[in-house]
C-alpha cells in the first residue's frame, strides 16, 4: 500500500521555488507593461498604390543585387523603387515618416544601421529597464531600429502619431536578400539588444527580411494592438528570434526562426482575451496566431510565459532542444496563470538537439570572454535556461487544447504536462491560489510515434504527466499499428475526456525529480549535479516498452507525496480515486 505524506502548502512553495526559478521559456527584463485596449485588428498587407506615402531605403550595392534577382516582375519593381531611394538606413526612413499609413520599402542589401550604434543620448541610459519615455526620446540605446507610436504624455498606450499603421517590407526575392544585422563592436560586445522594436505601434506590418545577431531579440513587438510579422528569418540571437509582449491582434506567419538561445518565437503575456472562458478548444478570438512557420535548431522552438489565447497551427517545430512550451512559471508577466492555447496540425518531431555542451567547461564557446568570440554567426547556440532536451511540448497552464498534431521522434517525451504554484512565486501564499494552473487541458486526436510517411519513430513517452490538475484528459490519440499510447500516469491510465482528472495536487515523487535542473546557470553552473535534462535520452527502440511505463514514475513502491491536506479533506479526495479513462489509440 502506498504511504501518503501530506505537506503544507508553505513548504510546497519553498520546495518548488527552486524548480520554477529557472524554468522554461525564460524571462526578459522589461518595464511594467499592460495589455492594449483590444479595439484593434490584424492589419492587412498594403500595396504601394494603397499607401498614404512611400519611402525607399537602399544601399550602394542594391543595384547590383537587384540585377541578380531571377523573377522579372520582382526585379522591375525594385528597379523602379531604386530611382526613388532617399535613405541608406531604415531608422532614417522611420524618422522621415510624416503620415499614418506609410509604406517603407527596403531594397536588397545588408543594413548595419551604424548611425544608431553610438547615440548621443546614450548617457541618459544607466543599463537598466528602458521606460517608454526613453524609447521615444532615444530608442537607439537598446534598439537598432525603433518604431514608437504613442505620445508618452497620453494617459493611454494607444498609437496616435504618424507611425501608426506603418508597413516595412523588404523587396527582395527571398527574405535573405534584405539583411538587418547587429553583430559586434570592435571591443567584442553586442552592437544592440534588439534589432527592430515596435512599441505601441498599432497596425505594424513587417515583412520579407532577415534579422540576426542581437543580444536579446531580432524582432520585438511591445504593447501593440494589431501587428503582422510575415516572411521573416530571425536567427542567431542570444535570446529570441521574435518576441511579442503584452500585445494583441497579432499574426506571425511564414517565418523561419533558428539558432536562438532561448526561443524561435515567443508571444509572452499575450493579451488575456479568453481569461473568463471555461472552454477548452477552438474559440472565436485569439490574441496571436502563429502559422506556417519553421522553428528549428533553437533551445526552444516556441514558448510563451503567460502565452494566453495563442493559436499555433500548421507549423514545423523540429530539431530544437524542446519543441514548444506554454507556462505559468515566471513572475512579473501580466496574464498569469497561462490559459487557452490551441495547438493543431503542427508537425512536432526530432526535438533532441542539446546545445548544453556549448556552455560546459572553460573552453566551451559560450564561456568566451566576449560575445564576438562565441561564434553566434556560425550557429553556436548558448541555452539561457535548463530544459528537458528531447521533449516535443510542455504545458504548464490551463485550458490548452493540443489536438490533431503529428508528434514523433522526441526521445524524452512527446508532451510533458505538470503543475507549479505561480501564486507562491508572486508572494501570495493563500492556499486557494496554489492550484490555479495545470487544469482543463485536453490532448486529443494526435498522431504519436510515426512520421507522415508512416515510419515508426517513437517518442520516449508519448505523455509525461505529474498526476496534477482538475479536468485534464487524453482521448482518441492514434499510434502506429501494434503499439499503444505510452505514459507515466501513476494510477495506470490517463483519464479520458468522459472522466477527466479530479486531483488538484501533484505527485511530488515526479515533481521533485525536476529540482536539480533548476540550478542550471550558463556561466556559474552549466552542468548541475543530478540533472538529466541537458542531454537527450537514448533514441527509443520501436516496439520496446519505455522504462517509465511501470518504472520509477508509476511504481507502487515508495511514497507518493500528495500535497495540501486541507484541500484534499475539503474535496473528500482519497488515493485511488476513480481513474476509469483510457488513452485511445
Amino acid at each position: 500500500m502506498r504511504r501518503l505524506v501530506l505537506l503544507p502548502l508553505w513548504l510546497l512553495s519553498l520546495l518548488l521555488a527552486g524548480v520554477v526559478a529557472g524554468g522554461p521559456a525564460g524571462a526578459h527584463e522589461e518595464r511594467e507593461s499592460q495589455f492594449p485596449p483590444g479595439r484593434g485588428e490584424v492589419p492587412e498587407h498594403r500595396t504601394k498604390a494603397e499607401a498614404a506615402d512611400v519611402i525607399v531605403v537602399c544601399k550602394k550595392g542594391s543595384a547590383k543585387r537587384i540585377a541578380r534577382i531571377d523573377r522579372p516582375g520582382v526585379r522591375r519593381f525594385n528597379q523602379r523603387l531604386l530611382r526613388d531611394c532617399e535613405h541608406r538606413d531604415i531608422q532614417a526612413a522611420v524618422d522621415a515618416v510624416q503620415r499614418q499609413g506609410t509604406n517603407i520599402y527596403v531594397l536588397p542589401g545588408r543594413y548595419r544601421e551604424k548611425p544608431s550604434w553610438d547615440a548621443a543620448c546614450a548617457e541618459d541610459y544607466d543599463g537598466g529597464v528602458v521606460e517608454y519615455d526613453l524609447v521615444v526620446d532615444c530608442g537607439e540605446v537598446v534598439n537598432l531600429v525603433t518604431i514608437a507610436g504613442d505620445d508618452p504624455d497620453d494617459p493611454d498606450i494607444t498609437c496616435d502619431n504618424q507611425l501608426c499603421d506603418l508597413q516595412i517590407e523588404g523587396t527582395g526575392d527571398d527574405p535573405r536578400d534584405v539583411l538587418l544585422s547587429g553583430g559586434f563592436r570592435e571591443d567584442g560586445d553586442w552592437v544592440k539588444h534588439n534589432g527592430i522594436k515596435a512599441d505601441r505601434a498599432d497596425g505594424f506590418y513587417l515583412a520579407n527580411m532577415t534579422v540576426e545577431l542581437f543580444r536579446e531579440n531580432a524582432v520585438y513587438v511591445h504593447e501593440t494592438d494589431g501587428y503582422v510579422l510575415d516572411r521573416l528569418e530571425t536567427r542567431k540571437n542570444d535570446l529570441y528570434g521574435v518576441l511579442t509582449f503584452t500585445s494583441d491582434h497579432g499574426l506571425i506567419q511564414r517565418c523561419n526562426a533558428h539558432h536562438n538561445g532561448d526561443s524561435g518565437i515567443y508571444p509572452g503575456s499575450a493579451a488575456d482575451v479568453n481569461s473568463e472562458s471555461t472552454v477548452t478548444g477552438p474559440l472565436d478570438r485569439w490574441a496571436v496566431e502563429v502559422r506556417d512557420c519553421d522553428m528549428h535548431h533553437n533551445t526552444l522552438g516556441f514558448s510563451g510565459t503567460a502565452g494566453n489565447s495563442v493559436y499555433v497551427h500548421d507549423n514545423r517545430i523540429r530539431d530544437n532542444g524542446i519543441g514548444f512550451v506554454v507556462e505559468s512559471i515566471l513572475g512579473g508577466h501580466p496574464g498569469m496563470p497561462q490559459d487557452h492555447g490551441w495547438f493543431t496540425r503542427n508537425e512536432i518531431h526530432g526535438n533532441n538537439v542539446s546545445y548544453y555542451g556549448n556552455t560546459q567547461g572553460t573552453d566551451a564557446p559560450c564561456q568566451a570572454d566576449t560575445p564576438a568570440e562565441v561564434g553566434y554567426e556560425k550557429g553556436v547556440v548558448c541555452p539561457a535556461f535548463g530544459l528537458p532536451v528531447g521533449t516535443g511540448g510542455m504545458i504548464v497552464g490551463n485550458h490548452n487544447f493540443v489536438s490533431g498534431n503529428t508528434i514523433y521522434d522526441n526521445w524524452r517525451s512527446g508532451i510533458m504536462s505538470y503543475w507549479v504554484p505561480p501564486a507562491a512565486l508572486r508572494g501570495e501564499y493563500d492556499p486557494t491560489k496554489q492550484f490555479d494552473n495545470g487544469n482543463h487541458n485536453k490532448f486529443t486526436r494526435n498522431e504519436l510515434g510515426f512520421s507522415p510517411d508512416g515510419e515508426v519513430l517513437p517518442n520516449g513517452l508519448d505523455f509525461w504527466w505529474d498526476d496534477a490538475g482538475v479536468g485534464n484528459c487524453w482521448q482518441d490519440n492514434l499510434t502506429a499499428p501494434g503499439t499503444e499510447v505510452t505514459h507515466n500516469a501513476t494510477l495506470g491510465s490517463l483519464p479520458d475526456c468522459g472522466h477527466p482528472s479530479q486531483l488538484p495536487p501533484s505527485n511530488l515523487v515526479k515533481t521533485v525529480q525536476l529540482l536539480p535542473c533548476a540550478e542550471y546557470d550558463r556561466y556559474s553552473n552549466p552542468d548541475p549535479a543530478g540533472c538529466d535534462w541537458l542531454e537527450a535520452p537514448p533514441k527509443p527502440v520501436p516496439g520496446q516498452r519505455p522504462a517509465a511505463m511501470g518504472g520509477r514514475d508509476s511504481s507502487p513502491v515508495g511514497p507518493v507525496l500528495l500535497l495540501g491536506a486541507g484541500v484534499l479533506a475539503a474535496l473528500g479526495v482519497r488515493l485511488g480515486a476513480r481513474r476509469t479513462g483510457r488513452a485511445a489509440r
